[in-house]
């Protein structure tokens, strides 16, 4: 029996830093097809790997090689949500980590190509799935959600690239930090950066201004990255973004940082939330299924409000702003009246 880790798509993110724990764990028997883009110090890579260039023609191929040689005693695991073009003679695994891969959802705001990639992608997973294949995802709302929309079952099995014990949390451990709040996260339009920037704009308005680290791409997600700096500018935000980080580094900017902000409106995990809660900070997140389906935020509000995103932010700081006063109808007829005299 030989194990397939099939993998010619994943090459960044919470899908990378998955891949290279796994991968630390297979032994040299295994056979993986990689994205050459797959950060390879980010592991131990105990099997051997078959490299593929990012291009439709070298996915065909991978596609045929897996066709090939995974045979009927043999255990395919696909771990970048697809299952295999070709019928799989072998036991096929599907490893779903993609919410856009069913159910209904607004393309508007991804560029063409982005839009090309994610029909052709639903359009695979829809009509490759076979009923013999088994799929893992990471959470009961993409189980429910999932077989609500294709029909298909699924096994709930979520799994974090590493089993450290969680930290001790003292009083001190929240002194002294770097940063307010972090926020790690690709730039993809569901991660909802403009609505984090505009909470930070309305924060700032009325005086407050809490330091955030982002950690967003200046070369694949130059537009947000753009927009960062011009929020940074035009109102004194105190934002700091580092850009892509090493696993190891992510860590280390959790440990540097007081609370996690987590405003993305779609999820099929949300891996900061756990690795954020196994290290006992406090998560600020939006009220919504994917969220309470791994931890129990410390705030909630919704995603699609800058408005209640700062003000989760004002409650975790403890900072109480005066609320408008109402008045009677004798006050309220006198400023009436009073601009009569004016």
């Amino acid at each position: 029996m030989t194990l397939f880790i099939h993998a010619p798509n994943v090459h960044q993110g919470g899908g990378r830093t998955l891949l290279s724990a796994l991968l630390g764990q297979v032994d040299k028997t295994a056979c993986c097809v990689l994205d050459e883009r797959m950060n390879k110090s980010d592991a131990v890579f105990n099997p051997a790997t078959h490299s593929i260039k990012p291009t439709l023609f070298d996915r065909l191929c991978a596609e045929i090689f897996l066709a090939k040689n995974a045979k009927a005693d043999d255990i395919v695991l696909c771990f970048g949500n697809l299952p295999p073009l070709f019928k799989s003679r072998a036991k096929v695994t599907v490893f779903l980590q993609n919410r856009y891969m069913f159910g209904t959802h607004d393309f508007s705001r991804f560029a063409l190509g982005t839009k090309l990639r994610l029909w052709l992608e639903r359009w695979w997973f829809c009509t490759r799935m076979r009923s013999n294949y088994q799929i893992i995802v990471q959470s009961v709302t993409m189980q429910r959600e999932l077989q609500s929309s294709l029909g298909f079952k699924a096994t709930v099995l979520p799994f974090l690239a590493a089993n450290d014990e969680p930290s001790i949390i003292t009083a001190e451990s929240f002194q002294n930090k770097e940063f307010d709040f972090v926020y790690v996260s690709s730039a993809e339009p569901h991660k909802n950066h403009a609505a984090l920037l505009e909470a930070w704009v309305l924060l700032a308005e009325q005086g407050i201004k809490p330091t955030l680290a982002l950690t967003v791409s200046g070369q694949t997600a130059a537009n947000v990255a753009q927009l960062i700096e011009q929020k940074k500018t035009a109102h004194g935000l105190q934002i700091t973004n580092f850009g892509t980080l090493k696993h190891g580094d992510v860590h280390n900017l959790y440990r540097a940082s007081n609370a996690l902000i987590f405003p993305s409106k779609l999820e099929s995990f949300g891996l900061p939330l756990l690795e954020a809660s196994k290290l006992g900070m406090p998560v600020l997140a939006p009220e919504l299924d994917y969220v309470r389906d791994v931890i129990e935020p410390a705030q909630t509000f919704d995603p699609n409000s800058p408005t209640s995103i700062a003000r989760a932010v004002l409650r975790h700081l403890n900072i109480h702003l005066p609320k408008t006063e109402t008045v009677d109808a004798k006050a309220f007829l006198a400023h009436v009246l009073q601009q009569d005299k004016q």
